[in-house]
């Protein structure tokens, strides 16, 4: 049992890819057509209003959508920053089969 249960998360240079394409997010439209929620039709959980003027989005992401990303978003609608909110070990992108 504990074999399924490793295999069921992803590996650290699963989750560091995921990071990376998250990271490349910064400075685009979170309306763009190649904006990582758009383009993956990612379901999205909330929205909130920051103290800063911004707001956060909220997307359930990851291959089984236990992974839970937000947004920080300016008034522009470009992504200013991201963060894992929830479902960490969850938050992958697994490297094309070959």
């Amino acid at each position: 049992m504990a074999l399924v249960a490793a295999c069921a998360s992803g590996t650290s240079a699963e989750r560091d890819n995921f990071k990376r394409v998250m990271d490349r997010q910064v400075g685009k439209s979170i309306d763009d057509s190649d904006a990582y929620p758009v383009y993956y039709r990612l379901k999205q959980l909330n929205s909130k209003q920051l103290p800063n003027g911004n707001t956060q989005l909220i997307y359930a992401a990851g291959w089984n959508q236990k992974c839970q990303v937000g947004y920080e978003v300016g008034a522009d609608r470009r992504i200013v920053k991201w963060a894992i909110v929830d479902g960490a070990d969850d938050c992958v992108i697994f490297p094309p089969r070959q």
